[in-house]
């Protein structure tokens, strides 16, 4: 019998190569297995996970956050959109732990009924957006909430692939982390791990802080199995 816990990835049918790749070694320095969740899988045993990571990706479909169908930048995977917001209910209403990266954050947070900028300059037509996945800005983390608890820092720094963000927060989630007029992480507080990241982590294997991410998300899931 496995004792590591389990943990499903959720990808496009094709792509995503690295990130799942690296996903996969920050759960591997934590102790933790995993299992790649895609939508023409027709095999997924949800029972076995003990906790669901969504990762990043194309946009989402702007009608299903009451946007023009026009407003998106990459091309639509409807299908994923519709498999992975499946994948949400199901580990919500079972209280498995949570993790959310870039896309997968921003399908979490319409999912709790929530909001997206279709652009980046929408929310600001003079900010400065780079994208790398090499750390090039800051976030300040909110003082009371759990992911500050995680790092254990004010400010953390750290990439940026993304050119949609957070416009009107879900139900009853909490901002834990901005930077400028940018929303980088939501949280769920009443639950027992379900934090969303607007960066992605799983690049920064290198940085402590990072780490800490995973292996806050790997002890959930370890007390869900036990």
């Amino acid at each position: 019998m496995d004792t590591k816990p389990l943990i499903g990835i959720c990808l496009p049918d094709n792509g995503n190569y690295f990130a799942y790749i690296f996903i996969k070694l920050n759960l591997k320095i934590q102790g933790a297995s995993c299992v790649r969740l895609k939508p023409s899988k027709d095999n997924i045993n949800f029972k076995k996970l003990d906790g669901l990571i969504l990762s990043g990706g194309n946009d989402i479909d702007p009608t299903l956050y009451g946007a023009h169908k026009d407003a998106h930048n990459t091309e639509l995977d409807k299908k994923r959109d519709a498999f992975e917001l499946e994948m949400i209910d199901k580990a919500y209403k079972e209280e498995l732990p949570i993790l959310g990266i870039c896309r997968g954050a921003q399908l979490i947070n319409i999912y709790f009924e929530g909001n997206l900028y279709a652009k980046i300059l929408d929310l600001d037509e003079y900010i400065i957006h780079q994208n790398s996945i090499f750390p090039i800005k800051e976030a300040k983390v909110k003082t009371n909430s759990s992911l500050h608890k995680t790092v254990k820092e004010d400010k953390i720094i750290i990439n940026s692939i993304h050119n949609q963000a957070i416009n009107k927060v879900g139900k009853d989630l909490d901002v834990s982390s901005t930077h400028k007029s940018i929303i980088e992480s939501i949280e769920k507080k009443d639950y027992p791990f379900l934090l969303a990241l607007q960066w992605h982590p799983e690049y920064l294997i290198y940085l402590k802080e990072h780490r800490k991410i995973f292996e806050k998300f790997v002890k959930a899931a370890i007390s869900y199995k036990a």
